[in-house]
């Protein structure tokens, strides 16, 4: 309790309003099968899925029994061939909300520092179209809520030659069919890309769709808590963005995003 205590405390010192725990379901021993398949995939994380699912759930409403307005949350990694598994294992707790995210191509963990060299074995603009695939088709798979870090492949700063607005608008196009939401994620500043995710040409025709957001800094540590919210806040703004999502029980609640500035936030 007394770690989550210091993410709770990071974000009273924020004015947060609520905050949202979201651990990566890798962790837990209760979801080692769902990225089964491939060698590689399959060591990393067994050396990752340490935790007790059970004993997670169980603190983060011990906290909210305590009168912390903090909300429980998975992000899980979608690959296409467990989808059946991913969802089934969704649906068995009780989330306030699910994020969704794509962090394995096969065997290949693109955005883990020790894989990194993969990078200059492979065409780039493969990749990303592979990536961009998989991410389209964990928006349709209808099972999350939210669409993680929605071009975390350019982490390493790896970019294609081809302009790629066209697969920009089609993952857009899909997220707003869809109805789910995109996040905004601060940790890319703190990675090799320095930028906020995803790329402002990319949130811009989600802007233009009207698709809702959330703003997340991903903190894996308590001072990261709603670390450069204010220069997301702006970034959505100038991107045309117009619609903040909360959650609770998996049920969505949008908000005008200028209303956010005239709380002060």
């Amino acid at each position: 309790m007394e770690w989550l205590k210091s993410f709770i405390d990071k974000g009273i010192e924020e004015d947060l309003i609520e905050i949202g725990i979201s651990e990566h379901a890798c962790r837990f021993y209760q979801a080692a099968g769902l990225l089964d398949g491939y060698e590689l995939r399959e060591r990393w994380i067994k050396e990752q899925c340490t935790e007790d699912l059970e004993e997670y759930i169980n603190l983060i409403q011990n906290a909210k029994d305590r009168g912390y307005n903090i909300k429980l949350g998975i992000e899980m990694d979608y690959v296409p061939e467990h989808e059946q598994s991913i969802r089934e294992f969704i649906e068995t707790y009780p989330w306030d909300y699910v994020i969704g995210s794509v962090h394995w191509l096969d065997e290949w963990g693109f955005d883990i520092p020790d894989m990194a060299d993969e990078w200059d074995k492979r065409d780039t603009y493969e990749v990303y179209n592979r990536y961009f695939s998989d991410l389209k088709k964990a928006v349709e798979s209808g099972i999350f809520d939210v669409i993680a870090h929605p071009d975390l492949i350019k982490i390493f700063c790896y970019y294609p030659n081809e302009n790629i607005i066209s697969i920009y608008q089609e993952v857009a196009t899909s997220i707003k069919s869809c109805g789910k939401c995109l996040e905004i994620n601060t940790a890319g500043l703190r990675k090799p890309v320095k930028e906020i995710y995803p790329a402002e040409d990319f949130l811009k025709i989600c802007g233009k769709e009207r698709i809702p957001i959330i703003i997340n800094s991903d903190a894996h540590y308590p001072e990261d808590v709603g670390r450069d919210f204010k220069k997301a806040y702006n970034y959505a703004i100038k991107c045309g963005c117009t619609t903040i999502s909360r959650f609770s029980r998996r049920e969505r609640y949008d908000i005008d995003l200028d209303q956010l500035r005239l709380q002060g936030e």
